[in-house]
């Protein structure tokens, strides 16, 4: 009977994170321009159906599907854990686009995503999920800090970065085209979100319960946080402003939320809203980088945070199969997770970038100044999301 509620909740689970790439797809269409609002809505989509595909080329090939088996063994839920496990890189590759929309060839996203996921992601994945070597130092990473944040986030600055800015960056208005579109796909990435917690399949579920709590405690904090600053910096807060930091404190909490308390999440929280305004409103503009929907400024310094708040609040009260943190007598826990996060960037940057240059030798990533100034929707796809 609890195998079969276990595999019931990885079922759904599953289903949420399926429901996390669409609210992904709907929080970046919204904040692009109108002329390519349904080019960055079809890269998540994209996504979902390569990453899916790669997923499961990679780990037939290199077993490391076999290293990342549920616990609950070898049994029906084979297949449906390894399809788990190819949502939550569709949703690594997701974010990345998100980075470098607007000005990007779809082709070459293609082509980049299907080398990325072997060359950077399944890697990763591996050293932390599958048996490698950061989960042999007691690695924790939970749902993805620094497999998918950390992987993603540094991804793409070096992508946007390296391609370049848009035509016409920081000279003419490039304002969202559709703020409640943002909105409800932020609502669907948080509902989304509490799919992460089929990575406890097989854990009690006092476990389970305590994730789903953890990651909505993170998530409510991180939202009062940006627009605490926001309201303090610019006398007003934004309803773009609360749902960003929403979705930092939901990066935040994901390599946390089984082994942390309420409290943890809390302060969690806080950090990522407070941590990633400043990055995005003030960093990104000293540097002066085009990360067009703040993948890196959202998604790595929020999952970079995430991991080293495991390796300060993790508690064995909350959960006896992880581990204490520093501020629970265990400095170790904290050393690792630096080196996770270390090895996540190492990692995400060097093979993005190789990867990059050297599909470049071979393919312009860039659409061109014609398809940027009439839209990728048109250009790309011959079509408009909006038609007056």
């Amino acid at each position: 009977m609890e195998s079969t509620v276990h595999t019931l909740w990885l079922l759904v689970s599953a289903t949420l994170l399926v429901l996390t790439v669409i609210g992904i797809a709907l929080f970046y269409g919204g904040m692009v321009r109108k002329k390519n609002v349904m080019n960055t809505i079809v890269l998540p989509f994209a996504a979902l159906a390569l990453a899916s595909i790669a997923w499961a080329v990679v780990t037939t090939v290199t077993g490391l599907g076999r290293d990342m088996q549920s616990p609950l063994g070898q049994s029906a839920i084979g297949p449906l854990w390894s399809a788990y496990h190819g949502i939550m890189a569709a949703i690594a590759l997701s974010l990345v686009a998100g980075g470098i929309v607007e000005r990007l060839r779809f082709s070459f996203f293609l082509l980049f995503g299907l080398c990325w996921i072997g060359a950077v992601y399944a890697p990763m994945a591996g050293w932390i999920w599958g048996n490698g070597w950061l989960a042999a130092l007691g690695c924790l990473d939970f749902a993805g800090g620094a497999v998918i944040h950390i992987s993603a986030g540094v991804s793409a600055l070096v992508l946007a970065v390296v391609i370049g800015p848009r035509k016409g960056y920081g000279r003419i208005d490039m304002m969202p085209n559709h703020l409640p579109l943002s909105f409800c796909g932020a609502g669907l990435m948080w509902v989304g979100w509490f799919g992460f917690t089929g990575a406890a399949a097989s854990a009690p579920m006092t476990t389970v319960t305590g994730a789903f709590v953890a990651i909505h405690l993170s998530a409510v904090t991180a939202a009062v946080s940006w627009a605490a600053a926001e309201w303090l910096q610019r006398d007003k807060p934004t309803a773009l402003g609360a749902v960003s930091g929403a979705v930092a404190g939901l990066v935040a909490v994901s390599p946390a939320a089984a082994y942390v308390s309420p409290a943890s999440a809390w302060v969690i929280g806080v950090g990522a809203g407070s941590l990633c305004y400043m990055v995005v409103n003030y960093v990104k503009l000293i540097l002066g980088y085009d990360d067009s929907l703040d993948v890196f400024g959202m998604h790595g310094v929020a999952g970079t945070w995430g991991m080293i708040a495991t390796g300060l609040f993790a508690s064995t009260e909350v959960n006896a199969a992880g581990s204490d943190g520093l501020f629970f007598g265990y400095p170790y826990q904290f050393f690792v997770q630096v080196v996770a996060v270390c090895a996540a960037w190492a990692l995400a940057g060097g093979g993005s970038w190789l990867l990059l240059k050297g599909l470049m030798l071979f393919v312009d990533p860039r659409a061109g100044d014609e398809a940027e100034t009439i839209g990728l929707d048109l250009h790309q796809h011959g079509e408009k999301g909006y038609t007056g």
